[in-house]
C-alpha cells in the first residue's frame, strides 16, 4: 500500500501548480478523465496523442497510415504486412521499429482479457485481430499471419487496437512500469486522478512540432459547471466525449468568443434489453417497447439536433455498410395491442441509466420520456440511475439500459462480435439473453468475405436480423459538439470523437 501511495504521489507532484494564461499554455476541460492510470491497457486515451497506433481512420472511418506507411494483404486475407514509419524515435529517445510494434501486440496478446476506461480487450484478442497464427518483424514490417481469413485487418487496428509504446514502458507481465512512453507530440507530465493531466510537448516528435508547449485537460463532470469555467476564462475549451449537451450548444455557439466544432460521429444511442427474463424474453414487448418511442421528437427535442434519430444497428457514418432500411415505425396504438396480447408485466420495467453518462448527455430526461412512452403503451417503468451499471447489469437487476457506443475503429465487427455474439461476452455476462447461430454464421462470414460488395450485403442481412429480433434498438445517431474559445485554432475531430491535440494552435 505505501509503495501505492508512493507511486500516486509522484505521478500527481506538479499536478497542481496553476496554470498560467499564455500562448503557448493551453487549458482544456473534459466530462471524464482522459487518463486511467498504469492498471489500464493504454494509460491514456488517444486524444491526448501521448502515443500513437499504426493505423487510424479518416473522417469516412477508413483506414489511413500512422506510425504504419502502408500495408498490402496476401493468401486471401490471412497474411498481413504493415511496413513501418522511419526516424520515429519515442518520448524517452529510443528508436520506434517495428520489433516495437510487435512487443505492443504480444503484450495486448498477453494481457487480454483486461478491462479499460476507454476501449476494454475484455472480448479477448480475437475481436482485434482474429484467429492469429503469428506476428512477427521482418525488415521495417510487421507481418500478421492468421489462421483464418480477416478481410479487414487495417480497419480493425485502427486506434487503440495498435497502440504502439516503447517496450521498455511495460513490465515482464505487461503493466506499466512508470508513465507512458509513447511517439506522440505530448508526454504526460502528470496527473491527478479525477483532477487534471498536464502534458509537455515531446521533444523528439518526428513531425511538426506542436504549437502549444503545455496543455492542462481538466476534469469536470458536471456539464453545467464546465460550461460556467469556459465562460469564466479558466479553461479555453471543452473536449472529449459529451463535452458540451445538446441544449447547450445554440447558446455557446451564439458567443462571438467561442467556436463549437460539430461532426458526425459514430457515436450511437442504444436500448440494450435483458432478454434472458421476462417481460422482454418476449419479443413481442421489445417491439412494443419499440413502436412506443418516438425517435424523431427525441433526437429533435432533448437531443436538441445534435442527433438524428435512429434507424438500422450501424450508424451512417459507416457508408455503405449501414442498411438504412424503412424508418423505423413509431405507433403506440399497435404497441398497446402487443402488450395486450403478450399480457403487461407484474412489475414495472426498470431503465438503467448511468450517472456518470448523465453528466455527458441528457440521460435523466430521455429515460424519463421513455418511461411514459412505456407508461402508455400498457408497460409500467420506472428509471434506475447507477454508478457501477456493469454490476447491476450482470446481476441481472434491470430491463433495459440505455447508453452510448461506438467503435474503437472503422470495423463494424466489433459492435456486432463484442456485444451480439452468442458467446460474446457483453451478451452473457450482462444477461441480453440473445442467441442466433443464424446471425453468429453471418458475422463470421462477413469478418472472412474480402469481396467488399459480397461483405456489404453480409452486413446489410445481419443488420436486417437485427432489426426483426431486437436485442438492441439504436434510439439516436450522436454528433460530437465540442467548443474552444475563437483564439484556437486547427480544431478538428474525427467520427471517433478524437480531437488531435497536436494540431491545435493559437490564432493570432
Amino acid at each position: 500500500m505505501l509503495a501505492t501511495l508512493s507511486a500516486l504521489l509522484l505521478v500527481g507532484c506538479g499536478g497542481q501548480e496553476p496554470p498560467g494564461r499564455n500562448s503557448r499554455q493551453l487549458t482544456l476541460a473534459a466530462p471524464r478523465d482522459l487518463v486511467a492510470g498504469p492498471e489500464d491497457p493504454y494509460y491514456t486515451h488517444q486524444t491526448l496523442r501521448v502515443w500513437e497506433p499504426l493505423v487510424t481512420v479518416d473522417d469516412k472511418l477508413r483506414p489511413v497510415p500512422a506510425l504504419a506507411t502502408g500495408w498490402d494483404s496476401a493468401d486471401q486475407g490471412r497474411r498481413w504486412t504493415f511496413t513501418v514509419r522511419d526516424g520515429v524515435r519515442f518520448s524517452d529517445g529510443t528508436p520506434f521499429t517495428a520489433e516495437s510494434a510487435v512487443a505492443n501486440i504480444k503484450r495486448f496478446l498477453r494481457i487480454a482479457p483486461r478491462q479499460s476506461a476507454f476501449f476494454s480487450l475484455d472480448a479477448g484478442m480475437e475481436a482485434a485481430y482474429g484467429r492469429l497464427g503469428d506476428v512477427r518483424a521482418e525488415a521495417g514490417r510487421v507481418t500478421f499471419v492468421l489462421d483464418r481469413p480477416v478481410a479487414d485487418l487495417p480497419s480493425r487496428l485502427a486506434g487503440f487496437y495498435s497502440m504502439v509504446q516503447s517496450p521498455q514502458a511495460f513490465t515482464p507481465s505487461g503493466d506499466f512500469a512508470g508513465k507512458p512512453v509513447g511517439t506522440g507530440p505530448y508526454t504526460l507530465v502528470s496527473w491527478v486522478k479525477g483532477q487534471q493531466a498536464e502534458l509537455a510537448a515531446n521533444p523528439y516528435y518526428y513531425g511538426p512540432a506542436p504549437a502549444y508547449n503545455k496543455i492542462v485537460v481538466r476534469v469536470i463532470p458536471d456539464a453545467n459547471a464546465r460550461v460556467a469555467a469556459l465562460r469564466a476564462g479558466e479553461v479555453d475549451g471543452l473536449i472529449g466525449k459529451g463535452a458540451l449537451l445538446p441544449g447547450q450548444v445554440t447558446a455557446v455557439a451564439g458567443d462571438s468568443g467561442f467556436r463549437v466544432v460539430r461532426s458526425p460521429s459514430v457515436l450511437t444511442h442504444y436500448l440494450t434489453f435483458n432478454a434472458s427474463r421476462k417481460p422482454f424474453s418476449d419479443p413481442r414487448l421489445r417491439e412494443a417497447a419499440d413502436l412506443a418511442i418516438d425517435r424523431q421528437a427525441i433526437a429533435g427535442r432533448l437531443l436538441a439536433g445534435t442527433a438524428a434519430a435512429g434507424a438500422g444497428f450501424l450508424s451512417p457514418v459507416f457508408g455503405d455498410l449501414a442498411e438504412p432500411g424503412p424508418a423505423v415505425r413509431y405507433d403506440p396504438g399497435k404497441a398497446r395491442e402487443l402488450v395486450t396480447a403478450a399480457g403487461a408485466p407484474a412489475k414495472p420495467v426498470s431503465i438503467l441509466i448511468s450517472s456518470a453518462e448523465t453528466g455527458q448527455f441528457p440521460y435523466t430526461d430521455i429515460a424519463e420520456v421513455l418511461r411514459t412512452a412505456l407508461q402508455q403503451a400498457g408497460l409500467p417503468a420506472k428509471v434506475t440511475v447507477a454508478e457501477a451499471t456493469k454490476s447491476v447489469m450482470e446481476a441481472g437487476e434491470y430491463d433495459i439500459f440505455l447508453s452510448a457506443y461506438s467503435v474503437p475503429n472503422g470495423d463494424a465487427d466489433y459492435l456486432f462480435r463484442r456485444f451480439l455474439r452468442s458467446d460474446a461476452s457483453w451478451n452473457v455476462e450482462r444477461r441480453l439473453g440473445y442467441r442466433n447461430t443464424a446471425f453468429d454464421d453471418l458475422i463470421d462470414q462477413a469478418a472472412a468475405q474480402t469481396d467488399a460488395a459480397r461483405r456489404r450485403d453480409l452486413y446489410h442481412r445481419i443488420q436486417r436480423l437485427l432489426a426483426a429480433d431486437r436485442p438492441m434498438i439504436p434510439l439516436a445517431y450522436q454528433d460530437n459538439p465540442i467548443v474552444t474559445t475563437s483564439k484556437v485554432g486547427g480544431v478538428a475531430q474525427s467520427v471517433a470523437y478524437v480531437l488531435d491535440l497536436g494540431k491545435l494552435a493559437p490564432l493570432r
